[in-house]
């Protein structure tokens, strides 16, 4: 009878061990889900800027950009600022606060092989700081590619992200005006929990310019599936959908990995 009651003892103070040790490395799917939407919401969100060429910046206005930031353009330069920390006084129906500075160098777009450059300094959209540099390429007529390395993102409570990736882009024009751009791509780095993952966009993200000058940076269409490393030989996956609603900003839905649907932007 001893030896029973010992037994069972052991076995209950294993199970309360191995509950105890579940609970410290469990996820909260909703809360990760809500991480990764507005990571990728960061990248996305300026994305538009890097495709808009010199001669377009040169008759931009600020209220035309999300933000109104101050336009630093110098005749005789090849380089852009974007000045959030100064904003212009502009009215938008969505406006997101932005501060410091958006560098825009498109010192050689003008060569054999086009290239620029956009770099962030101080940036931050809403409690969101980006940093570093991405690169772009004008492969042919109204299709740029882009890459990046080592992008920092960093939520609210140093929730960071480190990430590189590589884009293509489709630049839809009205005359000389670009009013849609279509994105494909994937990324890959670690998440705040220290975490490999990959973003991949499986259907084309398609994003309308008069919603973006209106400060809806989100696209209006398209899906992107978030895949997350538990271990070196599992993920789990939250499959991602923008759909389009009757103004400029989108339903965002994600399946969580346990089946789950959750709404990710208000």
């Amino acid at each position: 009878m001893k030896k029973f009651l010992l037994l069972i003892s052991a076995s209950i103070l294993s199970w309360s061990c191995t509950e105890d040790v579940s609970k410290d490395i469990s996820t909260d799917l909703s809360q990760e889900a809500n991480q990764f939407f507005r990571f990728s919401e960061a990248i996305n969100e300026s994305s538009y800027l890097g495709n808009i060429s010199l001669t377009e910046y040169f008759r931009t206005f600020p209220e035309e950009l999300p933000g109104c930031p101050e336009i630093i353009r110098s005749p005789g330069s090849r380089i852009i600022e974007l000045n959030y920390s100064n904003p212009q006084d502009c009215q938008q129906p969505n406006k997101t606060l932005r501060t410091g500075r958006i560098i825009l160098d498109f010192t050689l777009s003008n060569t054999s092989n086009p290239s620029w450059s956009m770099t962030y300094e101080k940036y931050f959209f809403g409690k969101t700081l980006i940093d570093g540099v991405r690169y772009f390429v004008n492969p042919s007529f109204n299709e740029n590619k882009e890459t990046f390395e080592n992008l920092q993102v960093e939520l609210e409570k140093n929730l960071g992200f480190v990430a590189s990736g590589s884009f293509s882009y489709s630049v839809a024009r009205l005359g000389s005006r670009p009013f849609a751009l279509s994105t494909r791509g994937r990324i890959e780095g670690r998440n705040p929990a220290g975490r490999d993952f990959s973003l991949v966009i499986t259907e084309a993200k398609e994003q309308s310019f008069s919603c973006y000058r209106d400060g809806w940076e989100l696209p209006q269409r398209g899906k992107e599936n978030w895949i997350i490393s538990r271990s070196p030989s599992s993920s789990i996956d939250y499959k991602v959908r923008f759909e389009q609603s009757i103004n400029c900003n989108p339903v965002v839905t994600s399946t969580l990995p346990d089946g789950r649907s959750l709404q990710l932007n208000p």
